[in-house]
């Protein structure tokens, strides 16, 4: 399950500029709300629009999990679609490789 993983990348990196906002795309608020309240979530969540898919409209999101690295200029820098155990590790890798790409500013 990636939400809880991204938890800590969030509150690692947060201060940082890193942020998470994930998309609640079942349209099942009770739900998600009911996740997020028990695995103490705290980044941020949206839900889908109730008459257009809105992830799969902006983004070409047809495929659950997909993650995006955008950076502050709105370019997508890093896509993943799936998640198991340890892609964590390769997304943290992805955001400081963004970070010092930066040079060393975030």
């Amino acid at each position: 399950m990636e939400l809880p993983r991204l938890e800590a990348l969030w509150k690692t990196h947060g201060n940082e500029g890193f942020s998470v906002v994930a998309v609640e795309a079942t349209r099942d608020r009770e739900r998600a709300m009911k996740f997020i309240g028990e695995k103490k979530l705290t980044y941020h969540f949206l839900e889908n629009d109730e008459k257009n898919d809105v992830v799969r409209d902006t983004f070409g999101v047809t495929s659950f999990p997909t993650a995006f690295l955008i950076d502050r200029e709105g370019r997508i820098m890093y896509h993943h679609v799936g998640f198991e155990k340890g892609d964590e590790v390769e997304l943290e890798r992805q955001i400081l490789e963004l970070s010092s790409d930066r040079g060393g500013r975030k």
